[in-house]
């Protein structure tokens, strides 16, 4: 980003023209500006390669965009944004319950908490109605610069251990959580600029996860969610996600009698009668095979 001249920046629009503003003009007031309709539209800005929250004020000049959900990076922006509300939902619903971390994937999005036990198919139905009551709260997303120690001071208040242990890994100096109602989560953003902008997902399931990936760490629940930009996408994903489910080997393999998983060896399969005669053939046509070449080739 190229330095303030006269409390002017210069921002270059995808078209080539160039637009002057006040520095410190939010990004939201630049994109109003250029039209109403793609402010309705706007999730979030991009100056020069960064997106930024649209209430986040405009200090340089360089090329400028709206992110609106038609934008290549509006999906990242969308699902990390998700992937807060569902931890908004689920300090809502378990005020005990510690919160990790949540970044969005492919597909959707996840977030690690400590509940203390396993959350079950039915948690996961009240969390995802809690998000949708978010959702209609309509609730502003703000950003909050704070000092390392008064993030300290803000986590250990709610009891986020996990919180704690993140803020005091990083370097002194000035950090940023964002605010939606009564919720606050460390973050460097961006997020969209309110709840009411999402609502297209669905939880999907919930697994187990090691904190930071670290076997000699805590076993946290990681919840699992899926999220696009229409509801269409969405829908076609999770049909993908049944037929998946139909063709699962485990589920066939039991079903048309070859093999089956127990819990005591998730990872062996048991052979059935119909599996051990297929797989015993394959074992012999496989030896003979061997004895053939190697026949061949003497």
């Amino acid at each position: 980003m190229s330095a303030i001249a006269e409390n002017v920046v210069r921002l270059t629009l995808p078209d080539g023209s160039v637009r002057e503003v006040t520095a410190g003009t939010t990004g939201e007031a630049v994109a109003a500006s250029i039209g109403a309709r793609l402010a309705k539209d706007a999730l979030a800005v991009k100056l020069d390669g960064q997106i930024l929250d649209l209430k986040r004020p405009i200090t340089a000049s360089g090329a400028f965009e709206v992110v609106t959900p038609k934008h290549p990076d509006a999906l990242e922006v969308y699902r990390h944004s998700t992937a807060h509300l569902t931890a908004h939902a689920v300090k809502r619903l378990f005020p005990g319950v510690k919160i990790g971390i949540g970044p969005a994937i492919e597909h959707g999005f996840y977030y690690d908490f400590d509940p203390g036990r396993p959350f079950t198919p039915d948690d996961l139905a009240g969390i995802e109605a809690e998000m949708r009551r978010i959702v209609a709260e309509n609730a502003a997303i703000e950003r909050v610069e704070m000092s390392k120690a008064e993030a300290v001071t803000l986590f250990e208040a709610q009891g986020d251990h996990l919180k704690v242990e993140i803020v005091s890994g990083i370097p002194e100096g000035s950090l940023s959580c964002y605010r939606q109602a009564d919720f606050v989560d460390l973050c460097r953003g961006p997020h969209v600029p309110a709840t009411g902008k999402l609502g297209v997902f669905k939880l999907t399931h919930a697994a187990g996860a090691y904190w930071k990936g670290d076997e000699t760490k805590p076993m946290l629940q990681r919840i699992y969610g899926a999220s696009f930009l229409s509801q269409k996408e969405l829908d076609e994903h999770l049909h993908r996600l049944e037929q998946a489910r139909a063709r699962d080997h485990r589920k066939l393999g039991k079903e048309l009698g070859l093999f089956l998983f127990h819990p005591w060896a998730p990872a062996s399969p048991f052979f059935l009668p119909k599996g051990a005669t297929i797989y015993t053939l394959l074992v012999t046509y496989m030896r003979g095979s061997t004895r053939s070449t190697a026949t061949r080739r003497s």
